[in-house]
């Protein structure tokens, strides 16, 4: 199981799975309540220990339970040992239904345990070309669908996802009380609440860029009503993925999701009514494109409301080039009279700030890319980051 799943973080991993006296196939409860996380170990065969002494290994992590055995130590070349005791779910005895209980809950630990590995020890680790923008975010933001924590408990690049980034935690604010809220879609991932100042009216169609789950889409139908459409454009599939999953629990047939680029929208022009979105555009390389796309969809007379990261100043060069800062929405921030100028070039008018809030990224965030002077120095400077939440029309 723990081999599934480290895969599922990233294919790329090469991951094998061994003990010393190794069974003649994967035990069918494992197969089975791996399946029903999506995750298909069925064509996984046992392997013994003896066959990976040759070969150089970075982690080798023992997963028997202390309480139960001793653990083989293997003795091959490596430069990692760690150690992750897990109850043996086949020695469970009892009704089937009972033992498959325990095989899931222990399904679950191990999910847990490992993401935490994987996220301390092997992403935080990898270099991102910041060249390859689009290609860090994607991953970034696959990686917290598959979480599958509670609302508001994972970030971006908090602890709990991409380790050294910024954390969501810092940006994002309650929805609980709002209409349409779905816990399930709430991924902690905003910097405002876009859909308070929008102006959504019965019948609307709203699109929201960078959908994720489903949140803002949700509550964004809450005031379209049963008249309205929302269709959400995000394009990391297992996003995608995750919000048609919850808009088929919630029964709505006038959600959507789409996997499309903002800078190449999959929505027909002037068509939509409303244009709504949660700390994405930072993220998007071409913002001038995003937005002259945003102003193809809307319809004459319609609108945006937009919440964002912008700058007022200059971030340190460092902070600028930390990938992590990209995704985390801090580093792909623009200041705020470039952001208004790129609207206005694509032919959007009568802009309003509607709501501005001051975001202070903690020092053990910002240590992680300056030396202790320099952070002084940045602490020092007139340089401000704010979340802002922008109007705007397209003329008729």
């Amino acid at each position: 199981m723990a081999q599934g799943f480290l895969k599922s973080f990233d294919n790329k991993l090469e991951v094998h799975s061994a003990g010393t006296s190794p069974a003649t196939r994967v035990n069918p409860g494992a197969v089975k309540v791996m399946a029903e996380v999506g995750i298909d170990i069925s064509m996984n065969s046992p392997k013994h220990v003896d066959e990976y002494l040759g070969d150089q290994w970075d982690y080798v992590i023992t997963v028997c339970d202390d309480a139960n055995e001793t653990c083989p130590f293997f003795i091959g070349k490596v430069r990692h040992r760690l150690h992750m005791g897990f109850e043996d779910p086949s020695k469970v005895t009892g009704p089937d239904e009972f033992i498959l209980s325990e095989f899931r809950r222990v399904r679950d630990e191990i999910k847990t345990e490992f993401f935490k590995f994987y996220i301390t020890n092997l992403k935080i680790n990898q270099s991102y070309p910041m060249d390859d923008a689009k290609g860090l975010v994607k991953e970034k933001y696959g990686q917290i669908a598959v979480q599958s924590l509670p609302a508001g408990s994972s970030s971006c690049c908090g602890p709990s996802c991409c380790g050294d980034g910024a954390d969501y935690v810092i940006f994002s604010e309650d929805y609980k009380n709002l209409n349409g809220y779905d816990p399930e879609a709430d991924l902690g991932l905003g910097c405002g609440i876009p859909t308070e100042f929008a102006g959504i009216k019965t019948g609307d169609t709203v699109v929201d860029l960078g959908s994720g789950a489903g949140n803002d889409c949700f509550v964004a139908r809450a005031l379209t009503g049963d008249t309205g459409s929302v269709i959400g454009i995000d394009m990391t599939e297992q996003m995608i993925e995750k919000a048609r999953n919850n808009v088929k629990k919630l029964g709505y047939s006038n959600v959507e999701f789409r996997l499309g680029d903002i800078e190449d929208m999959p929505v027909i022009s002037d068509s939509t009514d409303v244009v709504i979105s949660n700390c994405v555009l930072n993220l998007v390389p071409d913002k001038g494109k995003a937005f002259s796309e945003i102003f193809r969809i809307l319809k004459p007379g319609g609108h945006l409301s937009v919440s964002d990261i912008v700058l007022r100043g200059e971030l340190p060069e460092k902070i600028m080039h930390a990938a992590e800062m990209y995704a985390g929405c801090v580093s792909g921030a623009i200041e705020i009279e470039e952001y208004l100028r790129l609207m206005t070039q694509a032919g959007l008018t009568n802009l309003l700030i509607q709501k501005e809030k001051t975001i202070i990224i903690p020092d053990e965030i910002m240590l992680k890319y300056l030396n202790p002077s320099e952070l002084t120095d940045f602490r020092k400077s007139n340089t401000g980051i704010y979340s802002i939440t922008v109007y705007a029309e397209k003329p008729f």
